[in-house]
């Protein structure tokens, strides 16, 4: 698989899907997706009544999931969640407001990519209308419109960047007159 215009970032999930055999949109529409990747990663995983989080207790991770959601919101969560076992350490509340503030930018960030993996959008045909194209994500990969929005959003100007970037190159080395 072709990464070579993958952040760091998208490496890392693709890196995680692939550890799964997870290729394609259509693998990640199943039930047991949360504990496949949950046991994968050994990190244990309940189900209760109160806001999401994550947690490690001894070297035992944890990630507590409100049940009272949607199975799409529910999925999302995990993302966030596993981000910070995954990228961050120590008790955030006991962190400044700043940096607290920015691991919760971080987790967001990583969900965004991990619920609607990069190597995947790259390789599907969008519809040309936006709320067309937002559907389709939101169908395919089992996510809320409002987080396929931002998703497309973000992955429409990541192509923007991507284009210049190459458009740029090709002038600098004369490929373009």
């Amino acid at each position: 698989m072709n990464t070579s215009y993958l952040s760091s970032l998208e490496e890392k999930v693709c890196s995680i899907y692939q550890s799964l055999k997870i290729l394609e949109p259509a693998q990640i529409y199943h039930v047991d997706l949360i504990e496949d990747f949950s046991t994968m990663l050994n990190i244990k995983i309940y189900y209760f009544d109160e806001p999401s989080e994550a947690n490690n207790l001894g070297g035992d991770y944890r990630i507590f999931l409100n049940q009272n959601q949607s199975k799409q919101a529910i999925w999302q969560d995990f993302a966030h969640e596993l981000a910070h076992i995954l990228r961050h350490e120590g008790y955030q509340w006991s962190m400044n407001k700043p940096f607290r503030e920015y691991q919760e930018w971080q987790a967001e960030q990583f969900a965004f990519h991990f619920c609607v993996p990069t190597f995947m959008l790259n390789h599907l045909e969008l519809p040309q209308l936006k709320k067309e194209a937002v559907g389709l994500i939101a169908t395919l990969f089992n996510v809320e419109h409002t987080f396929a929005d931002v998703r497309l959003e973000k992955w429409l100007l990541n192509q923007k960047v991507l284009y210049l970037d190459r458009l740029q190159n090709n002038i600098i080395e004369g490929k373009v007159e």
